[in-house]
């Protein structure tokens, strides 16, 4: 339950954070289920995250180019501190949506491994 009101509110925070940096947070990817998909929509899943990760980069790269460009007197703690979170927020949802990700892989190589 915990882990679901971390990620809840992390989402508010990085939904909330977009329209103050002009940066769009990217849509996440839906998480693959090995239990239900063919081989194609698990790699189409994998794609899926890949252009996820290629998409936070670049929502990294617009938080890091907005802050710089502002003048020194608008780099207020406050803003610093929204900066960080968002930053930072957007590294610990990847990191979260990798593991699960990488556990479905786990899961998926396990089940087909008696296919052989």
């Amino acid at each position: 339950m915990q882990r679901i009101a971390t990620i809840s509110v992390m989402t508010l925070l990085l939904a909330s954070g977009a329209a103050w940096a002009g940066c769009d947070y990217p849509d996440e990817p839906k998480a693959p289920n090995a239990n239900e998909m063919t081989l194609d929509e698990f790699r189409a899943a994998i794609g899926e995250f890949r252009e996820f990760q290629t998409a936070l980069e670049g929502y990294r790269k617009c938080l890091e180019d907005d802050f710089e460009s502002l003048d020194e007197e608008s780099k207020t703690d406050e803003r610093k501190e929204l900066f960080v979170k968002r930053y930072d927020g957007s590294v610990d949802r990847e990191q979260q949506l990798a593991e699960q990700m990488n556990e479905q892989i786990r899961l998926w190589n396990e089940i087909n491994s008696n296919d052989d």
